[in-house]
């Protein structure tokens, strides 16, 4: 299993995606353009290529092959979890609507909604799930791609 971290500093990143990497970098990293090598969006990639992940541009949570591009892509690997037990989750989430209210949580505290996603914190979930960050240690809700990239680069 790994994660799949969207990169915004190539030339198809949307305005959306560099608004999303700008708003949730740190500060620092606003005013000194490193937001510009973060990330919009993640993905957990299952060992069989298919990922799991939910984003506006589709609006709801979709299982589909992900197509590996190390020009777009940052890549994590995760292997060694409980990829079975991540996987019968995430496969249950499949359907559900895009969160935009839950990404405005990283502005006015909006509360969790697991009847809606957004893609860090279903990723997150899904980690949870497998084993890599302890159940309770984080709220989904509260991750965005950045903060989950470098909560895993830790690991």
């Amino acid at each position: 299993m790994i994660v799949a971290f969207y990169k915004v500093g190539h030339d198809g990143a949307t305005l959306v995606d560099k608004a999303i990497a700008w708003w949730t970098s740190g500060l620092k990293s606003k005013f000194n353009s490193e937001w510009k090598k973060s990330y919009s969006h993640a993905e957990i990639v299952f060992s069989d290529g298919v990922m799991i992940s939910c984003s506006p541009r589709e609006g709801d949570v979709r299982a589909k092959k992900h197509t590996k591009s190390d020009d777009h892509w940052d890549y994590l690997d995760l292997s060694g979890l409980d990829e079975e037990t991540a996987r019968a989750f995430a496969d249950t989430q499949v359907g559900k609507k895009y969160d935009w209210l839950g990404v405005a949580g990283f502005v006015i505290g909006v509360r969790e909604n697991e009847k809606r996603w957004f893609c860090s914190e279903l990723s997150t979930k899904v980690l949870q799930i497998g084993g890599c960050i302890k159940l309770g240690d984080i709220t989904p809700a509260r991750v965005s791609p950045n903060r989950l990239y470098t909560l895993l680069k830790r690991r």
